[in-house]
């Protein structure tokens, strides 16, 4: 499980910069710099999805699924880093936002 800080201000998931869903998907499958990553679990607050967490309970940690096959902390398709940061402060769709942890091989 990863710690994962949120800055993304917008997203219906955003719980005091932690996210409350159980996991999220991060993509850039061919991504070699952070901002060639997205979020893809991001919903901007005006979505009224039958699938959010009407909760918003924030979590400490969560599971962090990983495309981005040429990030360090890929491992299998989850996220191996003990602590990242998603940011996209303004972002209105999943491509405005970014995985900033993404780390090169």
């Amino acid at each position: 499980m990863t710690k994962l800080d949120c800055n993304v201000s917008n997203c219906y998931y955003n719980a005091d910069k932690k996210c409350s869903k159980e996991n999220i998907l991060v993509e850039g499958a061919e991504a070699s710099v952070p901002t060639e990553t997205s979020c893809s679990s991001f919903r901007d607050q005006g979505c009224r999805c039958s699938a959010s967490n009407s909760a918003k309970e924030p979590k400490d940690t969560l599971e962090v699924q990983c495309r981005a096959k040429n990030c360090t902390f890929n491992k299998n398709e989850v996220c191996s880093a003990n602590h990242i940061g998603i940011t996209g402060a303004n972002a209105c769709v999943t491509a405005e936002t970014q995985c900033s942890s993404f780390e090169k091989k």
